[in-house]
């Protein structure tokens, strides 16, 4: 089973080393099927998904010099050092203080079709995200440990971990996971 399957549902971010950005994927089964690898020396916290066996997926990196926090995402290419092309963007609210807002503009895969965009809605502690593509909820993203967040702030707060639940099983798992793994960074690049 590759990382873009359409037939998984659910995905689990496992991400260790006090949010450095790196960890593991699995599917529904507790299997992995793919990893997330961050470059510390990098300014702008350079992001990689990969498949299990080391073939990239995505690489996401956040934008400098920008008056909102501001990822762009990027196709994998065979040279590690370099990006492939990038087909979207995720930019956050200024006025999402209380309930995290973010949107993410991606180029359509379908000739003649201009950019698309996605929304994202976060609880009110920012826990728990609803992605909406017109009009219509296509995935959610909730934080499992977020009552250890709580309690153990700090040194014991090691690692986070996301269920990521698809409820469009035609959309394009790549857009989807581009934009999931922005929220992400985004959310991690706050505390």
């Amino acid at each position: 089973m590759t990382f873009l399957d359409p037939s998984i549902d659910y995905y689990v971010l496992k991400e260790k080393q006090w949010n450095l950005g790196s960890g593991e994927i699995y599917d529904s089964n507790g299997d992995v099927i793919g990893k997330m690898e961050r470059r510390l020396r990098n300014i702008r916290g350079l992001t990689k998904l990969t498949e299990i066996d080391g073939r990239g997926v995505l690489k996401i990196q956040r934008k400098l010099f920008t008056y909102r926090i501001t990822y762009d995402v990027f196709e994998s290419h065979e040279d590690d050092g370099m990006h492939g092309k990038q087909f979207a963007r995720c930019k956050r609210s200024f006025w999402s203080w209380l309930r995290p807002k973010m949107w993410f503009e991606y180029e359509s895969t379908e000739q003649g079709s201009s950019k698309k965009r996605l929304d994202a809605q976060g609880s009110f502690s920012g826990w728990t995200f609803k992605i909406i593509s017109d009009g219509k909820e296509i995935a959610e993203v909730k934080k499992l440990d977020k009552y250890r967040d709580l309690i153990f702030k700090g040194l014991f707060d090691k690692s986070d971990t996301h269920a990521i639940h698809i409820l469009d099983k035609n959309f394009d798992r790549k857009i989807l996971l581009g934009f999931i793994m922005a929220i992400e960074r985004s959310l991690s690049a706050k505390k």
